[in-house]
């Protein structure tokens, strides 16, 4: 008979204690294993990876971006060595003794260097740190001297953009910041690099794929505490490739000095293939301030600056151009042949309309006037009597073929097209029913029409080329010997006595003794062209005779012209914000530039 063994309490407890345990051992090896599969599966290549980095590291070198030269191979924008005080966290065990030194040895504040740090967590540690770009020469030479006792420190290399002071040209040059997050994730053959710097603005943007080179790589074995042991493998960068624009450097010095202490453009280009020779916007800015990423400080003084010294006022300032437009009137005048040249109109100053009174700006009138007078002396009564005559309808055709209400298409980006009013415009825009008043206000450039400063010019160019409209270009070509060819805008038809009567008289607005244009003349060249000035406000908002104006309230400043006469090489457009009197303020600035472009030619035995 086989024995029984009766399962005691004690019995129990023990059994009960040994399945605890084993589910605790259980569960403790899952998670054990759990971990492993973490690390090792999902994990596995970032932590192999840092592994590698501990003894290989790779880093990326820079390349050059390409040069902008001037047509005729002047230097105007270049690269040149720049170096960056870096941190690579992974090379340091304490990177808060690390920032101490640092910041005793340059003066920089701590709190800065750690906030740089702390922007940056998250990314791997072997990843450089910039702590400070544009080292100099004194600073390099400090923290090399201190090399043993900084781990995790080291300098870099890299190429800066440096644009020539004496043809700053910044509207159309542009400047470069470090690509964002929608860079960097758009597809590319060659994507950006977290911080990279590229073309934001002007043709740095705009030729960017040229411009930009192909980064290198160089493979070195490092050590424990970063210093590099061996160069495993190096792949040279490849620097990006020139561009040659069609700028005259002499001329855009003389139309950015001619600007200084102004606010307002200039253009200068050729009207026989659209190139621009000169482009300035006032007021300048600097632009290798932003060769290695603007300041925030810097950044904040010009997005708050009241005059907007970022903008480019040669394509983007729109304003009503004044007697400048007169010469549409003038255009359809002949071609519709609504009134014979020689006929005259009294001007006692003014021009009633119904109960209103349109004054011209010369207040003691100018008596009889025929058409070649009218533009010689821009008297505004003689064209109040044109367009009632010719009515909106034409107007308005008339500068459309001439090009108002059109962008020219320059390489920059932002290019504002003006604006050609119209009574079908009007009603959409208000609802309002055009009046005759607006009629007259239209036909010597006021009320709601409004151009660029390239528009004008191209406008000009038109009536210098005959009814020949090139597309304005800012580059003469992208290899040392292929040239761009140029491009035509428009072609409009007007009869040659028109072209003959414009130039002819454009001519003796400058060269005739009661020329509103005298300020313009060169010695030894013959000019043609056309003051303005835009009214900004109501003559009755002004303050009383005697007062001085305050300057927002000062009259709107335009000239353009084209030299030679018979065979025009180049027409200049200027612009002054504000600038009081065509004939007084802007006609000089043209005149200075003209002149530039002849000492050119004449240098340069052209």
């Amino acid at each position: 008979m086989p024995l029984e063994f009766k399962e005691t309490t004690q019995d129990k407890v023990l059994k009960g204690k040994i399945k605890i345990a084993v589910v605790i051992v259980a569960v403790f090896f899952s998670l054990i294993i759990l971990r492993l599969c973490y690390l090792q599966i999902i994990k596995g290549a970032k932590y192999a990876e840092l592994s590698t980095n501990n003894r290989i590291r790779q880093t990326a070198l820079p390349a050059p971006r390409g040069h902008i030269f001037s047509s005729d191979n002047q230097t105007l924008v270049d690269n040149t060595p720049s170096f960056d005080l870096i941190l690579i966290p992974q090379d340091t065990l304490s990177i808060d003794a690390v920032l101490n030194d640092v910041s005793a040895l340059l003066s920089i504040n701590k709190e800065n260097l750690a906030d740089l740090v702390q922007s940056r967590r998250g990314r791997p540690r072997f990843e450089p740190i910039v702590l400070k770009k544009n080292l100099s020469w004194n600073e390099m030479s400090t923290v090399l001297s201190k090399k043993n006792d900084l781990p995790g420190i080291s300098i870099d290399v890299v190429p800066r953009r440096r644009y020539l002071t004496d043809v700053r040209a910044p509207h159309v040059f542009g400047f470069l910041g470090e690509a964002d997050q929608q860079d960097i994730s758009l597809s590319s053959s060659r994507p950006y690099r977290r911080g990279e710097l590229i073309g934001k603005y002007g043709l740095e943007k705009w030729a960017e794929d040229t411009l930009r080179g192909t980064c290198g790589f160089l493979q070195t074995e490092v050590d424990a505490f970063g210093k590099r042991k061996n160069v495993l493998a190096k792949i040279e960068p490849r620097g990006g490739k020139d561009i040659w624009t069609t700028l005259i450097p002499e001329v855009q010095k003389a139309a950015e000095h001619m600007l200084e202490g102004k606010t307002g453009a200039v253009v200068a280009l050729n009207p026989r293939n659209g190139h621009i020779l000169a482009m300035a916007s006032a007021p300048l800015f600097d632009p290798n301030l932003f060769s290695r990423g603007i300041s925030p400080a810097d950044w904040r003084y010009f997005t708050s600056h009241p005059h907007h010294p970022l903008m480019n006022r040669a394509i983007q300032s729109q304003q009503p151009p004044g007697s400048i437009f007169k010469i549409v009137t003038i255009v359809a005048a002949l071609e519709e042949k609504i009134i014979d040249p020689e006929h005259t109109f009294f001007c006692p100053g003014y021009f009633v309309l119904g109960n209103r009174r349109f004054g011209c700006w010369k207040k003691e009138g100018h008596g009889h006037v025929n058409m070649q007078n009218s533009l010689i002396v821009s008297c505004d009564t003689y064209f109040y009597n044109l367009a009632l005559r010719l009515g909106i309808d034409t107007l308005v055709k008339y500068a459309e073929i001439l090009g108002f209400g059109f962008p020219g298409g320059i390489e920059l980006g932002g290019e504002r097209p003006g604006l050609l009013p119209s009574p079908g415009w009007l009603r959409g825009k208000t609802g309002a029913r055009w009046q005759k008043g607006d009629t007259l206000n239209f036909c010597i450039g006021q009320g709601f029409l409004q151009a660029t400063p390239l528009q004008m010019a191209l406008v000009y160019s038109g009536i210098a080329n005959e009814g020949l409209v090139y597309r304005p270009t800012l580059i003469a070509r992208t290899s040392k010997n292929g040239l761009e060819n140029a491009e035509v805008l428009r072609r409009f038809s007007l009869a040659e006595t028109t072209f003959d009567f414009l130039k002819n008289t454009l001519c003796d607005v400058v060269h005739a003794p009661n020329g509103t244009g005298y300020n313009a003349r060169v010695p030894g060249a013959l000019v043609a062209g056309k003051t303005g000035t835009a009214q900004v406000v109501s003559l009755k908002k002004k303050p009383e005779k005697g007062r001085p104006v305050p300057r927002h309230l000062e009259n709107h400043a335009w000239f353009v012209a084209f030299s030679p006469v018979e065979e025009p090489e180049v027409v200049v457009s200027v612009f002054l914000e504000h600038g009081g009197g065509g004939g007084g303020n802007a006609a000089p600035v043209a005149r200075e530039v003209i002149r530039a472009f002849y000492e050119y030619k004449k240098k340069r035995g052209i």
